[in-house]
This record gives structure tokens, C-alpha cells and sequence, in this order.
């Protein structure tokens, strides 16, 4: 019965927090690029009135899908599939602490030191705009860093517990593994500054695939 329980928690979380991220990161997140105008994506970020509310609810929607994949983790208790998925979990625990970290710098001390640039005497403005930009690439180091272990290595992880199990089908197992190897490569490119618009490609289908995930999970626990 708990088993059961946890399966519905956790394709009801998996399902929700998939959702809430694709929403909040397509439609709802604010389009900068610190790269091309530093000093208008500083502009914008510091007038924002969503801008820390979306990075507060992207928190809460990642944790969701943080439960579907500990829900995915247990429903699958034996051979190697449960070996990967383990290793998988584990992977995810790391992944999410640097995300979070990520989120904190880039969700609210960016707008603060946003602020701090815009409304400083005109003589603090540079050293304001260096301590901004520095921000930034603290920023982009965590993204990079996040990208390749939580949508990275962990789905890997996971999508090779789902092939060499019985569980759920296998080829949705090998679209993880796909995922993940892309999402690792993006993440690689972004930690030398560079980076291929069509590979958020792949985290868009990672989330549809925790989507999927977590309706199966609750198929699954109305049927155990």
C-alpha cells in the first residue's frame, strides 16, 4: 500500500511539475540575453515584476519533478534496472542542490544586483555593471553544471534503469538516455561559452518524458 501511495504521488507530481516548468520557462520567464545587450537585459530583469516570482515557482515546479523521478526510482525494485535507478536518484540529489543554488543567484540576487546598477550614482556604475556581469558568469557556470548532471547524467541514468527493466516500455527508456546525452553535450558547450539553440531541444523533451513517466506511474498504482 505505501509503495502504492508513493506511486500516485509521485505521477501526480511528475505530471504537474513538468507541466509548470515548460509553462514557466516558454510563456512566462522573461527573454534576456546578457551576452548580446548586457546592459538592457539588466534593465529589464531590474523593472520585472515576475522575474523573482518565475525563478519562486520554477523552484516549487523542479521539485515536482524531483518527486515523479524518487516515485520512478522506486517502481522499479528489481535486477539491473533498479541498480541504474539508484544511481540515477543519487545523481538527481546532486543535480538538484546545484540547481537550487543556480535559481537563488539567478532568480533573486540577479534582480537585486540589477536594481543596484540602475539606480547607482553615475560614478559606482561601472564597478555596479562589473559586480553584475560577474554574477552572470557564476550563473552561466551553475546552468552549465545543472544541465549536464540533472537533465544530464541523471536522466541517462534513468532511462537505462527503464530499458533494462520490465516496468514501463524500453524504448521510452532509450529516449532518456537520448535526452540526457544531448542535454550533457549542451551543457558541455555552454561551460565554454558557446551553445546550439536546437539542442534545448532535448530538455523539452525530457520534461514531456517526466510528463509521460508520470502518467504510467499513475496507471500503474491504480492497477498494483
Amino acid at each position: 500500500m505505501p509503495e502504492r501511495i508513493l506511486l500516485r504521488i509521485g505521477g501526480v507530481s511528475a505530471v504537474v511539475g513538468s507541466i509548470l516548468v515548460l509553462v514557466l520557462q516558454v510563456l512566462v520567464h522573461p527573454r534576456t540575453d546578457m551576452e548580446a545587450d548586457p546592459e538592457g537585459a539588466l534593465q529589464l530583469i531590474a523593472e520585472s515584476n515576475i522575474w523573482i516570482g518565475s525563478h519562486v515557482g520554477m523552484i516549487f515546479a523542479v521539485l515536482l519533478v524531483a518527486g515523479g523521478l524518487v516515485g520512478l526510482y522506486r517502481s522499479i525494485t528489481s535486477g539491473a534496472g533498479a541498480a541504474w535507478a539508484r544511481l540515477g536518484f543519487a545523481i538527481l540529489l546532486a543535480g538538484m542542490s546545484v540547481l537550487l543554488v543556480y535559481l537563488g543567484t539567478d532568480g533573486i540576487a540577479k534582480q537585486q544586483v540589477a536594481e543596484a546598477w540602475v539606480n547607482a550614482p553615475e560614478a559606482e556604475k561601472a564597478a555596479a555593471f562589473r559586480v553584475a556581469l560577474a554574477l552572470n558568469e557564476i550563473d552561466q557556470a551553475l546552468l552549465a553544471i545543472f544541465m549536464m548532471v540533472f537533465f544530464g547524467v541523471a536522466f541517462v541514468l534513468y532511462g537505462l534503469a527503464v530499458v533494462t527493466s520490465t516496468v514501463y516500455p524500453r524504448w521510452l527508456g532509450w529516449l532518456a538516455v537520448v535526452g540526457g546525452v544531448g542535454t550533457v553535450l549542451n551543457g558541455s558547450l555552454h561551460a565554454y561559452g558557446s551553445s546550439f539553440d536546437i539542442l534545448i531541444l532535448f530538455h523539452l523533451l525530457l520534461l514531456v518524458w517526466v510528463l509521460v513517466m508520470g502518467i504510467l506511474m499513475w496507471r500503474k498504482a491504480r492497477g498494483a
